[in-house]
């Protein structure tokens, strides 16, 4: 064997033995690696709040009225049927939030197409009261109607229906008191 092709072969065997070195050392280094490293993980779950906005005429029996079909029926302390310009009639009314949001608290109050009466017919107010019940004296007690409402929380209201001197006789329509809970 000449010279220059052992040393060919001993050149090639030592690139081979780098090589291998290398492979496992690189092997090595990434079970090494591998050794080292740690992973960690948190997680939630989420859940969307929830209420139900309910309504009562007597301030314990409390059910839901979603639409105006389905409206509790008022009791006035005088009859609302026979109005003169300048009478005024009170109605107890109780809202009640539950679930788990808060939300604002919005009131209006419209007239129903379909009768002769109009807005410039009636006067409409409504307050807050400490306990149920609606006369005079409760409404001129009263407060504020809250913008806002939490759950679990009963807002009593007193409200009053004024006949103007624009009343007309013989008018005739149906009121609708509408309060609205958006959750906050």
């Amino acid at each position: 064997m000449d010279t220059s092709s052992a040393a060919k072969g001993l050149r090639r065997r030592r690139i081979y033995a780098v090589l291998a070195g290398g492979l496992v050392l690189g092997v090595g280094t990434a079970v090494t690696l591998a050794a080292w490293n740690d992973s960690e993980f948190a997680k939630s779950t989420f859940t969307a709040g929830s209420f139900v906005f309910q309504g009562s005429t007597d301030g314990t029996a409390f059910a839901d009225h979603a639409s105006e079909a389905g409206a509790a029926d008022l009791t006035f302390v005088v009859n609302p049927t026979n109005l003169s310009p300048g009478d005024t009639v009170y109605a107890p009314y109780a809202v009640k939030l539950t679930g788990s949001s808060a939300a604002d608290l919005t009131q209006t109050v419209a007239i129903a197409s379909g009768g002769t009466l109009v807005a410039a017919d009636l006067v409409f107010d409504a307050v807050a009261t400490t306990a149920f019940g609606c006369d005079a004296t409760a409404f001129n007690a009263g407060t504020a109607i809250p913008a806002s409402i939490t759950a679990g929380q009963t807002v009593n209201l007193c409200l009053k229906v004024s006949a103007t001197e624009d009343l007309v006789q013989g008018h005739t329509g149906t009121v609708t008191w509408k309060w609205e809970a958006v959750s906050q």
